[in-house]
């Protein structure tokens, strides 16, 4: 089966609660990495900016019949990998689900003239009912929403000229090496400069212009500190890291340790645009822990055990509390040294992102953005900001 592990994009704060001491240090080399390329020094990575495209979307050449096919993720089922040569083929799979359907039977029409060798995979921006010309702080735009993010192309520029006339627009961002679907693996970057040049199809190209980027001696000089500070952080809670990780899981007693609630945690606190300082975000971990068990223990009959896990559970915070505050002061740290970054790359960006109100439009950053570093990537994105709409705003029904 193909590799999905690079279909799942980590958040830099969170590598530590994936891997512990080795997460942390992988964080702190991907901010090294960030911080030769804003000075301006060789490095060996590159960043692309993550676009808010919505369905994913796999396609190219068939390794075993030659032929070119479209369809989402459902391409690599080991089973019955869903490949659509055919609007008949979308029929078969999809006819249950006719927004996006209807999405592939535009990428199966408008893809196949690109000429692409191989099997590449994407976001789907929008198709010729997704876009529209409008006016925003008077500038004229084409604007297109497929997920959260709404976005708007000046008109007068290169790229919204080539959207306002296209029929479909992508963000190809993965390539595929393989001989065949069931074992190839997934790459990053997709070889769009190879493709024919169509008026139909908008293939956006998302590399970051990291050459073109100006960044003041006094922020690198901050992001520098920050890193050996978070370096420095990554030692002192190692170990307890390692800890929380290795009782991380979903059943037996693991399923019952505050370990295993903390990524749903700081995803409940980023929704609820909280995690001020280390003191009241434990507050706060020791409420949704609490919580999450009572409706764990409801479910079964002898209760009596699980409210024994439970309340080693919270014991175990209490007597681990100067541990959870150095995690957390760890990850904030993180956080807020990444912002430095993504501020300096969205003004290298020439779309505008926006998000939809009952008002109207409201201005915001794009999504955020992609490191690839030895092969390996991870998403640098403004959580309080992106994350928190996302987990708010109403998605559109296309799926």
């Amino acid at each position: 089966m193909a590799d999905i592990k690079l279909k799942h994009l980590e958040h830099l704060e969170d590598m530590m609660l994936d891997d512990g001491t080795a997460g942390c240090k992988e964080a702190v080399k991907f901010m090294e990495e960030l911080l030769r390329m804003l000075g301006k020094k060789p490095a060996g990575g590159y960043v692309q900016t993550k676009w808010d495209g919505a369905p994913s979307v796999v396609c190219g050449t068939d390794p075993a019949t030659g032929s070119f096919f479209v369809g989402n993720k459902s391409v690599f089922n080991k089973v019955s990998p869903k490949l659509c040569f055919t609007p008949e083929d979308i029929d078969v799979y999809y006819g249950k689900q006719p927004g996006l359907a209807t999405k592939l039977y535009a990428a199966l029409k408008y893809f196949k003239p690109l000429g692409i060798k191989g099997v590449i995979q994407g976001d789907l921006m929008y198709t010729q009912g997704d876009k529209k010309r409008e006016v925003i702080n008077g500038e004229e735009l084409v604007t297109f929403r497929a997920n959260t993010i709404t976005y708007g192309v000046p008109i007068d520029q290169p790229l919204g000229h080539k959207i306002d006339n296209s029929k479909i627009g992508v963000v190809f961002h993965t390539h595929y090496q393989g001989s065949d679907i069931e074992t190839m693996s997934a790459q990053p970057g997709a070889p769009i400069k190879t493709f024919a040049n169509t008026q139909d199809c908008a293939v956006i190209a998302n590399d970051t212009p990291m050459d073109e980027i100006e960044v003041d001696k006094t922020t690198l000089t901050q992001f520098a500190t920050d890193v050996r500070t978070i370096e420095m952080k990554c030692i002192k809670a190692g170990d307890f890291l390692d800890h929380l990780v290795s009782n991380m899981g979903t059943t037996g007693e693991k399923k019952f340790h505050i370990a295993s609630y903390l990524k749903m945690f700081f995803n409940s606190e980023i929704k609820n645009q909280r995690m001020i300082n280390a003191e009241s975000t434990l507050k706060e971990l020791g409420k949704f822990y609490h919580t999450k068990m009572m409706k764990e223990i409801s479910k079964v009959k002898n209760q009596a055990p699980k409210r024994e896990l439970m309340y080693k559970g919270l014991q175990y915070m209490e007597d681990n509390y100067a541990q959870f505050k150095a995690m957390l002061e760890l990850y904030k740290k993180i956080q807020e040294a990444k912002q430095h970054v993504l501020e300096a790359l969205d003004k290298l960006e020439s779309f505008r992102t926006y998000v939809e109100s009952p008002t109207g439009y409201r201005l915001t950053n794009p999504e955020g953005y992609v490191l690839h570093m030895d092969g390996k990537m991870i998403k640098i994105v403004n959580r309080l900001e992106f994350s928190y709409i996302n987990f708010t705003l109403p998605k559109d029904g296309w799926k």
